[in-house]
């Protein structure tokens, strides 16, 4: 018998490790001011954030607003577990 779903308590937002974004890099450090706490800190070095769905939505939409999100058609960063939509 397959155990119910539970949503995850947290997530985790990473660089994705193939992505080539770099002018999404060097729009979001010149922006890093206004960034989320959690892209803060990859811009810091981080490779890993953990954070909750609320924080992984918002880092996300700032992120995605930068030049060069979608270059190569992989974007600069992921959240795990991939969030629910809808």
């Amino acid at each position: 018998m397959d155990e119910p779903r539970t949503k995850p308590r947290y997530y985790a937002l990473r660089v994705h490790p193939r992505s080539l974004a770099a002018e999404w890099w060097e729009a979001a450090y010149a922006r890093s001011a206004e960034a989320p706490p959690a892209v803060r800190a990859l811009l810091g070095g981080r490779t890993r954030v953990e954070l909750s769905a609320e924080e992984a939505v918002r880092a996300i939409h700032w992120a995605a607003q930068l030049a060069g999100w979608d270059a190569n058609g992989i974007r600069p960063l992921l959240v795990y577990p991939p969030l629910e939509v809808g």
